[in-house]
C-alpha cells in the first residue's frame, strides 16, 4: 500500500513536470506579431514603410521586404534612389539626417544644423529637406553642391515636396495654414483662407492634397475650377501620406495595430477605390 502510494506521487510529479514544460513551450511561442505603419514614402516602384518598432520595409508588389532592422528610424523619405532618414535620438535626444542606396551601401550621415533637432525629413530629388525644433520651425534644405544646409523656409509643422515644389503647413491657423512656393525661393501661394489642414502631399501637377484632424471623411483636394477646397475620398483619419506623382495617394488610417502603428491604404488620385495593404508579421 505505502509503494503504491508513493508511485502515484511519483506520477503526479512527472505529470506536473510535463505541464509545465507544455506551458513553457505554449508561452514563448505566440507565433508572429503584425507590425503597424507609422510613415510611409515612395519608392521608385511603389511604397515603403516605418514600422512601429522602427524597421523599414519595401513592398515589392506581392509582398514586405524588410530593408533595415528594428530600431533604425524614427523617419523616412526616399529621395532619388536613396534612402534617407532619422535615426533613433541619441543620449542628448537629437536626430541624425543619414543616407544610403536603397539597393544598399554605406551610410552617409549629414552634418547637424546647428543645436537644433529635426523632426521630419522629406526630399527635393536627391536632396533632403527637414523642419527643426527652432522656435519658428524653420525648414533646411541640404545642397549636395555645397554640402551644407540652408534655410529656406521659417514656419512649418508638416511639410511635402514634389517637382521643386514646397508645399507645407503653417503653424499659425488664424487666416488657414495651408501654402506653398518653389523650394529655393519665390512668391508664395495661400491654398483658401480659413482652412486647416493637419496632413499635406503634393502631386506632380503642383496642387496639394490634405487632411483634417477629423476622424471620419478628412480628405481634401483643391477645385483648380472654382478656387476652392472640396470633398477627397470618403476614409477614416489619416495619420501620414504621401503622393506618387500623377498617380497614386497613400495613407496610414484605422484600424489601429495591436502592437502600434497603422494599417496602410492606397487611392488612385482621379478614380477608383482604396487597396489595403498586409502588413509585415515578424
Amino acid at each position: 500500500m505505502k509503494k503504491s502510494f508513493l508511485r502515484v506521487i511519483q506520477l503526479l510529479i512527472l505529470c506536473l513536470i510535463f505541464l509545465a514544460g507544455l506551458l513553457g513551450i505554449i508561452g514563448t511561442n505566440d507565433g508572429p506579431t503584425t507590425h503597424g505603419a507609422m510613415k510611409v514614402t515612395i519608392g521608385p516602384n511603389g511604397p515603403w514603410i516605418l514600422t512601429n518598432d522602427g524597421a523599414i520595409y519595401e513592398y515589392d508588389g506581392s509582398g514586405w521586404i524588410q530593408k533595415e532592422a528594428p530600431g533604425t528610424a524614427t523617419d523616412i523619405a526616399i529621395c532619388g534612389t536613396f534612402l534617407t532618414i532619422l535615426t533613433k535620438p541619441d543620449a542628448q535626444g537629437k536626430h541624425t539626417v543619414k543616407s544610403r542606396d536603397i539597393f544598399g551601401s554605406t551610410w552617409t550621415t549629414y552634418p547637424s544644423i546647428g543645436a537644433v533637432d529635426v523632426t521630419q525629413v522629406t526630399c527635393d530629388g536627391y536632396e533632403p529637406v527637414v523642419i527643426t525644433t527652432s522656435t519658428t520651425k524653420d525648414v533646411y534644405k541640404y545642397y549636395n553642391e555645397t554640402q551644407n544646409w540652408k534655410r529656406i523656409h521659417d514656419g512649418a509643422t508638416e511639410i511635402s515636396v514634389m517637382n521643386g515644389r514646397l508645399f507645407y503647413i503653417y503653424p499659425t491657423i488664424t487666416w488657414g495654414n495651408v501654402w506653398s512656393r518653389d523650394v529655393d525661393g519665390g512668391f508664395y501661394t495661400h491654398w483658401g483662407e480659413d482652412f486647416v489642414a493637419h496632413k499635406i502631399a503634393g502631386d506632380a501637377n503642383g496642387y496639394p492634397w490634405v487632411a483634417t484632424n477629423a476622424t471620419s471623411n478628412p480628405l481634401y483636394k483643391w477645385d483648380t475650377k472654382n478656387k476652392k477646397w472640396t470633398f477627397g475620398f470618403g476614409s477614416g483619419p489619416v495619420y501620414d501620406m504621401d503622393i506618387q506623382s500623377y498617380v497614386r495617394m497613400y495613407i496610414l488610417s484605422d484600424p489601429q495595430i495591436g502592437g502600434g502603428g497603422y494599417t496602410l491604404y492606397s487611392h488612385e488620385l482621379y478614380s477608383g477605390g482604396w487597396t489595403t495593404y498586409s502588413l509585415p508579421s515578424y
